[in-house]
């Protein structure tokens, strides 16, 4: 199994016609505000250039919005998959093989000393820990909150997931109630903090950029169990769970 990851740098090279889109989509995003719009847009058209790209199919399939908010194909039977936004940076993760996938990113230094310590508050006292050992607290504090985000877009309930979710990064592990076999990658880049969360079975997470100017751009790919993935990098799996 593999997760494919690709990300558009927000700039003005999203084309004037949307690449592989029905028009249903464009139609609804002419009906939001400009930033949104422009948004909705590039990560369908992200998506849309994965499933053609991965799986040959041409078209962006026809979308519904799951009773917790999460796009997601109407067809049961293609692959799941996560969308986020971090600034100008739009992000989709595609998990292949029924497995589950959930995406986040931040920018590093976005939130406010304030920001952060309202984050704090919802954090356990092992992040807290391990947040305190490392040497750039603004990152970090970033790190643990992109990996809990990404974790919460699997599905669930979301009004009490935040409290059934414990992480573990001193010991690369986590355990979450509603989801409680995951594992999730979380890296950080100079400006920009992400995280993948997807099946245990997925060995495989390929990063790629696209842009209208240049196209495809592989980044890297990244061994899920390779026990040393990056100097900044994270990697939980999921403990088991208490009887």
């Amino acid at each position: 199994m593999a997760g494919h990851f690709v990300r558009w740098m927000g700039s003005n090279d999203l084309p004037g016609e949307a690449l592989n889109v029905p028009q249903t989509v464009i139609d609804s995003a002419n009906r939001l505000p400009d930033k949104r719009r422009s948004r909705f847009l590039a990560a369908r058209m992200l998506l849309a250039q994965l499933m053609l790209r991965i799986y040959g199919i041409d078209q962006l399939p026809p979308l519904i919005v799951t009773h917790c908010g999460k796009p997601a194909f109407a067809d049961t039977m293609l692959p799941d998959f996560s969308i986020a936004y971090a600034g100008n940076v739009v992000g989709v993760l595609l998990a292949d093989e029924g497995g589950k996938a959930g995406l986040d990113m931040e920018i590093v230094r976005a939130h406010s000393r304030q920001s952060q310590a309202q984050l704090m508050q919802s954090l356990t006292s092992g992040e807290i820990a391990w947040i305190n050992a490392q040497q750039d607290f603004m990152e970090a504090v970033t790190q643990i909150w992109t990996l809990r985000q990404s974790i919460l877009k699997i599905g669930g309930d979301q009004q009490n997931a935040m409290n059934l979710l414990r992480l573990h990064p001193a010991a690369g592990r986590l355990r979450s109630t509603l989801n409680p076999d995951i594992q999730a990658i979380c890296d950080a880049e100079p400006m920009l903090v992400w995280s993948c969360a997807l099946s245990p079975a997925t060995q495989w997470l390929h990063l790629w950029e696209w842009s209208q100017e240049r196209g495809w751009q592989d980044l890297r790919d990244v061994e899920m169990t390779r026990p040393n993935i990056g100097p900044r990098a994270l990697r939980l799996t999921s403990l088991p769970q208490e009887l």
